[in-house]
């Protein structure tokens, strides 16, 4: 398996020794990591994009500080695992409040690193498929797949409804489809996709989903109450 990862770090010894680390700990467990380095924290904001499976970030860094890029990486991406790197350990419980998945110590040692590494490389397997990428006008933004109530097409025009809000880009319903786990959505007509955890409310023609009354098609409706059969007796 292949992560992308980047590591911001402004001291380039030190993100050689974690380049160094984590192309070991590639080699040891068969993973393959594509590294891009970033020695400067607001050039990594500026041309953010949400490709990344894995983010190192240094706390201490010139201009701005990791914890003020990890902030404001955060409004952007919510769910790409995030690691600081750090000299100073008690920032590092900080870290939480940005849902940094761990930490590193520096100057890194390999024993410590893998140990570390391979935790967060189990969470991250965990992770994979859970989440999609939506590019809008605004940017890209990685959404969770557990945060979209449910994804409707008005001509060509595919709006997600989200937790953090609704997003439109152009695109088939059926592409969005294929991308949702398939055991937590449903198409329930041809302009709508549904999450079947949102579902409060089921009638003879409609559902309800967090508020919204969204219609079922007729050829739809047995296959749509098996689907949540099934689904609540997973305990989803």
């Amino acid at each position: 398996m292949r992560f992308r990862v980047a590591i911001v770090e402004d001291e380039e010894k030190a993100a050689q020794d974690l380049k160094s680390c984590l192309e070991r700990l590639g080699a040891q467990m068969g993973q393959e990591f594509q590294i891009t380095h970033y020695s400067d924290a607001k050039v990594f904001l500026w041309q953010y994009e949400p490709v990344f499976d894995l983010i190192f970030m240094d706390i201490r860094m010139p201009g701005i500080d990791g914890m003020t890029a990890a902030e404001k990486l955060r409004e952007k991406d919510t769910v790409t695992t995030l690691v600081f790197v750090t000299s100073m350990v008690q920032y590092a419980i900080k870290g939480y409040a940005v849902d940094a998945t761990d930490f590193i110590v520096k100057p890194v040692q390999y024993a410590a690193f893998s140990m570390r590494m391979k935790r967060v490389l189990r969470a991250m397997q965990q992770r994979q498929g859970k989440s999609i990428a939506i590019s809008t006008d605004g940017g890209s933004r990685i959404i969770p797949s557990n945060s979209v109530y449910y994804v409707e097409v008005i001509n060509h025009q595919v709006i997600y409804h989200t937790d953090q809000g609704c997003f439109t880009v152009r695109g088939k319903l059926s592409d969005v489809e294929q991308q949702l786990p398939a055991d937590a959505f449903f198409r329930c007509s041809i302009s709508y996709l549904i999450n079947l955890r949102y579902v409060t409310m089921m009638n003879s023609g409609s559902v309800i989903v967090v508020g919204d009354e969204i219609k079922v098609s007729r050829a739809k409706r047995k296959e749509l109450a098996a689907a949540l059969a099934v689904y609540m007796g997973k305990g989803g």
